[in-house]
């Protein structure tokens, strides 16, 4: 048993699935209490259940009623949730690493390690935990239909647009694979050698693999040579979290991130994480040179730790996410950003001499944590629902003044449906080819996206600028259920051994597993949320989606109300001048609106910023972020997210793209 669930050989894809959704060992406490609140909460509901011969739904709904109270977790839960002096004594500044201590009447509100919010309730088997498969199609059998190779260019939008979303996405969630929970190993759900699904007796009860069949279209193709990942693909269930109402109930997951936009894909979620990224002189971020002379460029550091990088140590860049050497233009995304606030400090050092280092480092990084706002609220979102769309629904940033937005009594967590099943939109987005650019727009070459999962390091060094010219120039795909063959049958492909060996995972079905592994309720209970008409019959659906999409997916659903809520959410026909359909607009836009007003550190917020700064702030763009951060890059777009014409172009030393003042971080020093 134990040869067949914990050993992992190196490079494999599932060796890059547990680089992508690593759990990091400080919050093991947090994951062992949940996992034994699930398991009492399981027992018991099953018993209520057979003495009051009631349904498993209800009885979980009458268990989210009985407290924690007088059981050894009582204390934890409420130091955890509910401990109102855990903010006293902390320097309130800045923001912590953490979440932590945002809100000041509960601190733990957007803590990392706390569980997601839940739109609706959980549907799960038993009520509390047993996720429903019997009935709903074989994740890879909804990939794989022919519908997946339909995908259409947007002719407006540049594929910023698709990692500006992962990037975004990162900073506000990651979910991470559960591991033995005494033990703290590995699972592994298939059989290593020909990757077939383990019986029951040697299974994990955390596996979920995903079943490929014989007759895939690409899998069948390595059937014959007996290699690995051809009939089973490694699921394992997301780590749980306690309940924030300290109650006994439903499985709920854990946010390993904090839930608020704050740069932690930059700096980590946690003190430790964020203290190992820096440099510990003149406010600046830890980074990696090919040489030692000053100017030439600079990388984030590279990872040294055993089990950070798919490809071994040192063969990926450490950030405040494990996620940043994924995908070479997230990557970029990262570089940029880490130069952005050392550029940042070194110019808030010159002005501010007197500064020390955690001076300087809280104050690049509260610029930086306001940049990122300011570009996804003012650039992205419109970019995304449509200007109308943002004005009309509570997201458009007010051009001058302070907000009074604030509130305190909202909850800034990320929604469970947010993070797992919409954020994924953006696979749809990403291209099978990395366009390359010269200077002038011209395309000079392409990298195949399945050669370059987790192998950041080389092609930082050879394309960096050329990678940035392809993020605000390459086309982006429309949001449809159509994805890349490259993420459906080449996700963190190792570098093959032979010629047979070069398959990975698919991103699509392991995205269904897990909205189902979270309990999801389905599309048309997400369009009854949002106050949308249910699909019922034939009629519903033709009238919400695109006349161009093809529904040879849904032919595997037994009844319109089994359809994933991914899947329902990626058919719809989109919005006037939106990228997606009304369910994924709503719900993005409740994600947003609480995610900007539940942050007490806002940057439009009095006292977050003087008025000189915030004016000053409100000048940001990506397209700056580019220009100051780039090796050599000389022209840029004002709008990275729309296609350039030749005359959009504009000189990035050109008063054309406002650059910020920091002269108005200078402060006096006190000679009195």
């Amino acid at each position: 048993m134990a040869n067949n669930i914990h050993i992992i050989y190196a490079a494999n894809p599932i060796r890059g699935q547990l680089v992508d959704s690593r759990f990091f060992n400080d919050r093991y406490p947090a994951y062992r209490n949940a996992e034994l609140i699930v398991e009492v909460s399981r027992l018991i509901n099953d018993k209520y259940c057979r003495i009051y011969n009631t349904s498993a739904i209800q009885c979980a709904k009458e268990l989210t009623k009985v407290k924690l109270e007088r059981t050894s977790l009582d204390k934890i839960c409420l130091s955890e949730y509910y401990n109102k002096t855990a903010c006293i004594g902390k320097n309130l500044m800045y923001r912590s690493a953490d979440g932590s201590c945002n809100n000041l009447k509960r601190s733990s509100l957007g803590k990392s390690t706390t569980a997601y919010k839940r739109l609706l309730p959980p549907v799960y088997l038993d009520g509390v935990n047993t996720v429903r498969t019997k009935g709903l199609p074989i994740p890879r059998d909804i990939s794989i239909a022919p519908s997946t190779n339909l995908r259409f260019t947007d002719p407006l939008k540049t594929i910023a647009m698709a990692y500006w979303t992962v990037f975004i996405g990162h900073d506000l969630s990651h979910t991470a694979m559960s591991n033995m929970r005494k033990s703290k190993k590995v699972v592994n759900c298939c059989f290593e050698r020909n990757a077939t699904k383990l019986p029951s007796s040697l299974s994990h009860k955390l596996c979920m693999p995903i079943e490929i069949r014989n007759t895939d279209p690409f899998y069948r193709n390595f059937i014959k040579y007996n290699s690995n990942y051809k009939h089973c693909m490694n699921y394992v269930r997301s780590v749980p979290a306690m309940r924030p109402d300290c109650t006994f109930g439903p499985r709920e997951q854990m946010n390993q991130a904090t839930h608020y936009l704050d740069g932690s894909m930059i700096y980590g979620s946690s003190e430790q994480q964020m203290w190992s990224l820096r440099a510990k002189s003149k406010g600046q971020l830890l980074t990696h040179s090919t040489c030692k002379n000053q100017s030439d460029p600079k990388y984030m550091p590279l990872d040294y730790d055993p089990e950070a990088c798919q490809f071994g140590s040192g063969t990926c860049y450490m950030a405040g996410d494990p996620r940043a050497s994924g995908l070479p233009q997230l990557t970029v995304l990262h570089t940029l950003w880490m130069r952005e606030h050392n550029r940042l400090a070194k110019q808030l050092s010159h002005i501010n001499p007197h500064w020390g280092d955690e001076r300087i480092f809280q104050e690049a990084r509260k610029i930086v944590t306001a940049s990122i706002q300011h570009i996804t609220y003012a650039e992205w979102l419109p970019a995304l629902l449509g200007e109308n769309y943002t004005r009309q629904n509570g997201l458009e940033l007010l051009t001058k003044g302070y907000s009074d937005a604030y509130n305190d009594s909202i909850d800034p967590s990320v929604s469970n449906s947010f993070a797992t099943a919409i954020l994924p939109f953006s696979n749809s987005m990403i291209s099978d080819k990395i366009n390359l650019f010269s200077e002038n727009r011209l395309k000079n070459g392409d990298l195949d996206l399945n050669n370059h999962y987790n192998q950041p390091i080389d092609v930082m060094r050879r394309f960096f600028d050329q990678l940035v010219r392809g993020l605000s120039t390459q086309n982006t795909f429309e949001i449809h259920v159509g994805i890349s063959p490259q993420l459906t049958n080449y996700l963190f492909k190792h570098r093959p051994r032979k010629q047979y060996d070069n398959e990975g995972f698919d991103v699509f079905s392991l995205d269904i597993q897990r909205s189902r592994d979270h309990g999801l309720p389905t599309y048309t209970q997400f369009r009854k949320y949002c106050g949308l008409k249910a699909i019922e019959n034939e009629e519903d659906w033709s009238g919400i989606i695109k006349p161009i999409n093809a529904t040879d997916k849904l032919k595997y659903y037994r009844t319109w109300n089994d359809i994933d809520l991914f899947i329902g959410a990626l058919f719809e026909k989109h919005e006037d001048g939106s990228m997606v359909g009304p369910t994924m607009s709503c719900i993005i836009k409740e994600q947003f609106i609480r995610t900007r007003i539940a942050d007490r550190y806002f940057y439009d917020l009095p006292k977050v910023f003087n008025e000189y700064q915030l004016a000053e702030i409100r000048k940001v763009t990506l397209a700056r972020v580019f220009c100051d951060n780039s090796d050599n890059i000389t022209t840029m777009q004002k709008q990275v997210f729309f296609k350039p014409s030749t005359y959009d172009l504009q000189l990035c030393n050109s008063n054309s793209i406002p650059k910020i003042n920091l002269n108005h971080w200078f402060e006096n020093v006190d000679t009195t």
